[in-house]
């Protein structure tokens, strides 16, 4: 999974591509067990593009776009558009966004291209 940062932000979010953003914490326990299941979902969505963001080591992006909300929080970035990933109804304990969750929000963000 690739790395999201304050370098890389302006070309992730003008690129021709879906990009999924989440941001974590080494010390929160559902990013911990969001990222394989975000690892699987990346072998399976190749044509969308994952990257995390340390809310630790990007303070100035985390002010800026996950404000007060805590972790795990995710975005939808490209094509110059930028948008929070709604929190699930019923958020799985155990990693807050399910891989259903994940992947229902992708097959949509795939059929509207």
């Amino acid at each position: 999974m690739k790395i999201f940062s304050t370098t890389n932000y302006k070309d992730i979010n003008s690129a021709n591509k879906i990009s999924l953003i989440f941001f974590t914490s080494s010390d929160c326990h559902l990013c911990v067990k969001l990222k394989p299941i975000l690892k699987k979902l990346e072998k399976q969505y190749r044509d969308v593009d994952f990257y995390i963001c340390d809310i630790n080591k990007e303070k100035e992006l985390t002010k800026m776009l996950v404000k007060d909300d805590g972790v795990p929080t995710g975005f939808v970035m490209g094509n110059d558009s930028v948008f929070k990933i709604k929190d699930p109804r019923e958020p799985d304990n155990e990693c807050w966004y399910s891989k259903k969750y994940l992947e229902e929000l992708i097959e949509a963000l795939l059929l509207g291209e």
